[in-house]
């Protein structure tokens, strides 16, 4: 609610960032592996909240998020943890693999199949990833799917 209310008083990107950094947010996952992606963490943030507000509103309307994990691009690259890695090296899968969930999701997913839902229900404002099984899995978007029990 705070980062809603920082963002709706703010009107240009410094006036963000500063209200941002006023009530101290700290900038999502990426903020201990690099803290330079202050804004990308704030970025997937945001575009997770239009999702949910667009799904609320719409209701007949299938809008969802998927996770794709750790991508092995320039952007790791650029965080100490994985500077100067190979591919092999860092866990990360490549961007064929990352977007592996987006189009299952898109072409191959129909509403009883090919999805664990882990009690929830097929529909629309879900966060989606694949699990270490590859299985697209869901959940509500203020949790983590793959990690779910």
């Amino acid at each position: 609610k705070e980062c809603l209310t920082a963002y709706e008083q703010s009107a240009t990107i410094e006036e963000r960032i500063a209200a941002f950094e006023k009530i101290e947010f700290p900038g999502g996952p990426f903020a201990e592996a690099a803290p330079d992606f202050h804004m990308y963490g704030l970025a997937k943030m945001f575009g997770d909240v239009i999702m949910l507000r667009t799904a609320r509103k719409y209701p007949a309307l299938r809008v969802n998020s998927v996770d794709p994990g750790l991508v092995y691009t320039d952007l790791i690259l650029k965080m100490p943890k994985y500077a100067g890695m190979k591919k092999e090296e860092t866990g990360a899968q490549s961007p064929e693999e990352g977007v592996e969930g987006t189009m299952r999701l898109l072409f191959d997913c129909k509403e009883e199949e090919n999805v664990v839902g882990k009690g929830l229900g097929v529909g629309s404002g879900k966060l989606y990833a694949l699990n270490k099984e590859r299985e697209l899995v869901f959940s509500d978007i203020d949790r983590m799917p793959q990690k779910q029990e």
